[in-house]
């Protein structure tokens, strides 16, 4: 009988911690903001031209519904829309990323993207 007891416990405990660890849609936007940014560092970008990079790409996450953001409670999907960068002609997939205990992991689409 204690032995279920402390099972539930546990349980009940790690789902508070998925629960108030659960990132949303603003935290996913900032994450890829920094990601662009370290990315064009990373690629010898000088600062100001990361900034710049990291500065657009918020603004275009912010101002379309470029993200689509799918809340499961404990986790998050986050699916990145790419049919702009399609339109110009590139054969990119949509991004999916699972956001859980306050950390992004991409999970499709990576492999032919910079992700």
């Amino acid at each position: 009988m204690k032995k279920k007891v402390y099972v539930y416990f546990l349980g009940a405990c790690i789902f508070l911690i998925l629960l108030l660890t659960n990132p949303s849609k603003d935290d996913f936007e900032q994450y890829i903001s920094n990601y662009i940014r370290e990315y064009a560092l990373q690629i010898s970008a000088d600062n100001d031209t990361a900034n710049l990079a990291s500065g657009i790409a918020f603004l275009i996450l912010q101002s379309n519904s470029v993200i689509k953001h799918d809340n499961y409670i404990v986790l998050s999907r986050f699916r990145i829309d790419t049919s702009v960068i399609r339109s110009f002609g590139y054969n990119v997939d949509d991004i999916i990323v699972l956001g859980l205990f306050n950390k992004f992991i991409p999970i499709d689409g990576v492999q032919q993207n910079i992700m």
